[in-house]
């Protein structure tokens, strides 16, 4: 079995989870056993699966080990459960004493959600979470709000795994103690990861010949440090290894942790082969370095036309994340000028905001357009699980991110036979894009050049025509058979 570990697989599903996905459906194509493994646990998780169509190709830890039911309870049921102590007055589906709220329900598309219990001062001792309408676990609160306890219960109800927090600064709580009952003998751990490293031995021990991939190495590796059973590791980037993107610059704090972990893996898979390359010849690198894309392109979309009479004109799209490494400001300023030239020109920004900072990146780039009064041809889409017609009807595809491990936006841009203008950045841009013949290559934050050459491109269709007709065949080397083909070699040299 191949197990591809992440941390975990949200709806607004990151391309490092799509590339998981893809290499999922690739290896099953091949007949080669495969599953993803999602560190962390959340009570949706099931569903985001089964709407990806993994349902039966996941694993979690706690999942694993709690095999609670799937199958669904009725609401009804539930909560006459939970409201059955004969001293609560029933009003709404919550439960009171003397006049005090002792129980509330909340539901969630029609089912329970949680149920919070209250003490007779009003304080919340206890919320249960419930999977499906089946209880999965509770958390118990101190007089102050703050975490004591998470319990998880199995199928049968019973506590097979027990998280401890104590009090930290700010009143937040911190993990002190996990117990996991598992085969009848209980298991204590200090922190998560010695919980994860102990689950991976798990699967190890069922499947000595097991291989372990990981694709998050900011949650993976200090599981793979802590393993003590002998396996076959491997690390996959999907981003670039140094702050500066350059072969020689110095590198993210969880590579640095790669540097040092190199005892207990088998290598490192890079997306491109300049990273490889480029990783391979650093002098703290002892372990091999592959090369294979982590994502590809379907034979079917290679073989299918894509007019470019369907492209609207002026119509420019980016597909990126809102935080500070997209650089996205740098486009939208090019664009704001563009459009003084060409009133035609129109950018739609595919991607979820990010958190980070509070949003700050995004109120930013919206602050941008709206005092630039953009906003009638600069959009911010929000995140799009199904891009088929953004790519078939845009003129460009724009990347303007700092760096990059490999870039699936551009992929499957030129995938579509849509024209890309990026950033010559480490790394996947060079790669990918055919300068001048599929796309145009620009210096790294020139957005004097970019502007120029957007203006350019625009203004002169019968060059993105070229290049979206020459897209298609300049992506044979990332076709699914390509791919399959780098794997195939790659299993039969780690197998001796």
């Amino acid at each position: 079995m191949h197990y591809f570990i992440t941390s975990r697989i949200d709806s607004l599903t990151s391309a490092i989870e799509l590339a998981e996905i893809k290499r999922l459906k690739l290896f099953k194509t091949l007949n080669i056993p495969a599953k993803i493994v999602t560190l962390d646990y959340f009570r949706y998780q099931r569903k985001i699966w089964k709407e990806l169509g993994i349902s039966n190709d996941v694993i979690n830890p706690v999942e694993y080990f709690q095999k609670l039911d799937t199958s669904k309870n009725s609401t009804h049921d539930v909560l006459k459960k939970v409201l059955n102590d004969k001293k609560l007055t029933i009003r709404e589906n919550q439960g009171f004493i003397d006049q005090k709220l002792r129980v509330q329900t909340t539901e969630y598309q029609g089912e329970i959600d949680y149920v919070t219990y209250l003490d007779r001062w009003g304080f919340t001792d206890r919320r249960d979470f419930y999977v499906s309408n089946h209880l999965s676990y509770s958390e118990y609160f101190d007089d102050g709000g703050k975490l004591i306890t998470r319990t998880y219960y199995n199928g049968q109800g019973d506590t097979f795994l027990t998280y401890h927090y104590r009090g930290g600064d700010g009143n937040i709580p911190v993990l002190t103690l996990i117990q996991l009952k598992n085969s009848n003998c209980w298991y204590q751990f200090d922190t998560e990861a010695d919980f994860w490293a102990y689950f991976l031995d798990y699967l190890i021990k069922r499947d000595p010949a097991a291989v372990l991939y990981s694709d998050r190495e900011d949650y993976v590796l200090k599981p793979f440090e802590l393993m003590t059973e002998p396996a076959i590791k491997f690390v996959v980037l999907h981003s670039a290894f140094t702050k500066n993107a350059q072969p020689q610059g110095e590198p993210f704090p969880y590579i640095k942790q790669l540097f040092e972990l190199q005892s207990k893996i088998n290598g490192i898979i890079c997306a491109t082969r300049q990273e490889a390359m480029d990783l391979k010849n650093r002098p703290e690198i002892h372990v091999p370095c592959y090369s294979i894309p982590v994502s590809y392109l379907t034979e079917e979309l290679l073989t299918q036309s894509s007019p470019f009479e369907d492209r609207i004109p002026g119509q420019i799209i980016a597909i990126a994340r809102l935080t500070p490494v997209k650089q996205l400001d740098q486009l939208i300023n090019s664009v704001i000028l563009t459009h003084q030239k060409l009133p035609f020109v129109d950018l739609k920004i595919y991607g979820y905001d990010d958190d980070w900072q509070n949003y700050e990146t995004s109120t930013r780039l919206h602050r941008i357009v709206e005092d630039a009064n953009a906003d009638g041809y600069i959009h911010f889409c929000g995140y799009r699980k199904d891009l088929t017609s953004v790519y078939r009807t845009a003129d460009i595809a724009v990347l303007t991110s700092a760096y990059e491990g490999f870039s699936m936006a551009i992929l499957e841009a030129l995938g579509y036979s849509c024209p890309v203008v990026s950033y010559n950045i480490n790394y996947g841009p060079k790669e990918l894009i055919k300068d001048k013949k599929t796309g145009v290559l620009v210096p790294a934050g020139d957005t004097w050049t970019l502007q120029r050459t957007l203006s350019h491109l625009l203004a002169n269709r019968n060059i993105l025509k070229h290049y979206s007709h020459e897209a298609k065949s300049a992506m044979i080397p990332y076709s699914q058979k390509n791919v399959a083909d780098k794997w195939i070699n790659f299993i039969h040299q780690i197998q001796g």
